[in-house]
């Protein structure tokens, strides 16, 4: 009576009771993190690996060879490229300023992909030295003040500046409506949608913004005031990412500063979490890529690292990394070739940030060391540097091939292939092959299962159970047999993306299913229900709520759809070793993101027998066709188009095996 009173004083006030709230929870901890850690732990493991291999190249004499398996590693992680098309490059305005000119410039980095740019002229007579300006997260871009203030310094002491808008940036959103106007709120936000795609075909943001830096290259190598043989780069935060990225791929590159981005990725990570969907390639920390390691591969050319000590990059790790190159450098008896320049400021490239860039550059190009004390500096507006007439490649050129436009293509040239391995291979071969893309190996026994109380719902008696597999995530699940002592039809595995509680509360399914005296295996697969994580952890202008988890197993080598299949050969493997279990048919519900790694197990293990797929896609082609789509991340797997598609996986399971529900 007690207890009936309190139930009622609290829901007066709006209250649930505890009990009430916690009653499809099982694990007896803060779980929310709990796939975060899991995948944190892997982190810190391969970087504690490329740690000691480095080390080891240091004591051991072999840096060269360090350097070259860094080199094929991050080659392998970006992918391909196009072949290097014509240009066709267009100069559609000049502005004439005090002791240099301003070109309006516009190139083809691929066929009908256009990049807009300012081109900074010096007066006088060339050759000049060449420096690429990779531009920062800025919507203005290239117009950007500080931005414009470091060009002018450059061009004011002697130097040829190509300062590019970045894709969905300045005049290159990729998203826009039909008079031009962007669609989404930011190019970071951009930058992410288009990642989940590019990822899907086997390439990124990273190397499509990589891709329009090599050719601007070859667009500044073209020109008769620039000489080839001097030529440097520079960025500032997102542009810093851009110059990390680029100073190891491209050799003609002879000099190089990066603002606003140096610091241990390992660190950035736990600190702040994943960053734009620019920032990072899959699989960097699983191929033992730290940051340090970009500059590492451009040794020992000069480079300087430039940083501000209160911005949010950690300075602590960009101390870190400089300890770590100016051992390199030194190994390489050439220690004057890396500098840091630090000063009491944010994030951005401020005006003492400038002038330190330009006495790097004048020091190695001019061999001149005098200070930097330009002050007349002359910025424009946006529209006096715009390029295009309408202010957007998109409305500028009616034929403007988009970074989407150019995923459904490269999808679409291995449908042949997708075919043919579906076609062709063996079972045995094209499940080694789906094992491989998911970066996963062969399923492991349940080492421990954990009792922790029951729970009656519509005629069952749920167990709660807790199963553990050696170095993987504990999976909360609820187990019930038939009811009233019978004998079970079927095994039925129900799997939500929005959790066990979501599937319980479905009173007209438990019921058919109890009417009907099937068991019943409910789970929350990793990430999901109780280990779900936290929306504050997973800014909204990500546009995925599992962005963190998602990205971070991207980054490690292990995709999320790869894991939790992996969660449901755990549960598999505990019910076919459970007596009243192991001799049923068995049929897994598996409704949104939870789908996919349904579809994938049981292309995987025969040991299911039908499944019912809700509220999901049918195909990867679902997520290029429409990018700005909300969860993107959590279906993404690494390069899958060019092997199969979730409709070949239909086919491969039989279409007599799976239906799609509403």
């Amino acid at each position: 009576m007690k207890k009936y009173l309190l139930c009622l004083l609290l829901l007066s006030f709006g209250i649930q009771p505890v009990y009430a709230q916690r009653s499809y929870n099982i694990l007896d901890w803060k779980s929310h993190t709990t796939l975060y850690h899991y995948v944190i732990h892997q982190l810190h493991r391969q970087y504690a690996s490329r740690d000691s291999a480095l080390e080891k190249s240091l004591q051991t004499n072999t840096l060269a060879d360090y350097q070259a398996d860094c080199r094929k590693r991050y080659f392998k992680l970006l992918g391909g490229f196009p072949a290097k098309t014509p240009l066709h490059p267009q100069v559609t305005g000049t502005v004439q300023e005090k002791g240099y000119r301003i070109e309006k410039v516009v190139y083809e980095s691929f066929p009908h992909h256009h990049v807009t740019a300012n081109l900074y002229i010096p007066d006088g007579r060339g050759p000049f030295p060449g420096i690429l300006f990779f531009c920062g997260h800025e919507a203005t871009a290239k117009a950007t003040t500080t931005y414009q203030q470091t060009s002018i310094l450059l061009a004011k002491h002697g130097f040829v500046v190509l300062t590019i808008d970045p894709i969905s940036q300045g005049e290159r959103y990729q998203f826009t409506g039909p008079t031009g106007h962007p669609l989404t709120r930011g190019g970071t936000t951009a930058h992410t949608l288009l990642a989940s795609g590019s990822n899907l075909v086997g390439t990124s943001v990273v190397a499509y913004q990589l891709w329009d830096n090599e050719r601007g290259l070859d667009y500044l190598c073209s020109l008769k005031e620039v000489d080839t043989s001097r030529l440097g780069c520079i960025g500032n935060s997102g542009g810093g990412t851009q110059a990390a990225y680029f100073i190891p791929y491209d050799p003609r590159i002879k000099a190089a500063a990066v603002c606003s981005y140096v610091t241990r990725r390992e660190r950035t990570l736990e600190l702040l979490g994943p960053q734009d969907g620019c920032q990072w390639l899959p699989g960097e920390s699983g191929a033992g890529l730290d940051i340090s390691d970009y500059l590492i591969m451009f040794a020992p050319k000069p480079v300087l690292i430039l940083a501000g000590r209160y911005g949010f990059v950690d300075f602590s790790g960009t101390r870190d990394v400089y300890g770590e190159l100016k051992e390199v450098y030194r190994h390489l008896h050439q220690p004057e070739k890396v500098g840091l320049f630090a000063y009491d400021d944010g994030h951005g490239i401020q005006i003492p940030k400038q002038e330190a860039a330009v006495r790097w550059f004048c020091h190695w190009f001019f061999h001149d060391n005098r200070p930097i004390g330009e002050t007349d500096v002359h910025t424009l507006p946006e529209a006096a540097l715009q390029v295009t007439k309408t202010g957007q490649v998109n409305s500028a050129f009616k034929d403007e091939a988009t970074i989407q436009t150019h995923n459904l293509s490269l999808a679409g040239s291995w449908k042949q292939r997708r075919r043919q391995l579906l076609e062709t291979s063996s079972p045995e071969a094209y499940r080694k092959m789906i094992r491989k893309v998911l970066a996963i190996g062969p399923s492991t026994p349940v080492l421990d299962t954990q009792q922790m109380g029951t729970l009656q719902k519509d005629g069952y008696q749920f167990q709660k159970l807790i199963l553990r597999r050696k170095g993987q995530p504990p999976l909360p699940c609820l187990l019930a047999y038939a009811p009233g002592n019978r004998k079970e039809q079927k095994l039925m595995i129900l799997l939500s993306a929005k959790g066990k509680k979501s599937v319980l509360q479905n009173d007209s399914l438990i019921s058919a299913y109890a009417a009907r005296g099937d068991a019943l295996l409910v789970a929350d697969l990793r990430g999901m229900g109780e280990t779900s994580d936290e929306p504050a952890f997973n800014d909204k202008k990500y546009d995925n709520s599992e962005y963190r988890v998602a990205m971070l197993s991207l980054f490690i080598g292990h995709p999320l759809p790869g894991q939790r299949t992996e969660d449901i050969f755990t549960l598999l493997n505990y019910c076919k070793s459970d007596p009243h279990l192991k001799s049923l048919p068995v049929t897994i519900r598996a409704s949104g993101v939870a789908a996919e790694p349904a579809l994938l197990a049981a292309a995987l293990d025969t040991r299911i027998d039908a499944l019912q797929l809700v509220h999901t896609v049918p195909s990867f082609y679902t997520l290029l066709d429409h990018p700005m789509m909300q969860d993107q991340y959590a279906y993404i797997i690494p390069d899958v188009l060019r092997y199969f598609d979730l409709s070949g996986l239909v086919k491969f399971v039989g279409k007599n095996r799976v239906k799609y529900l509403d």
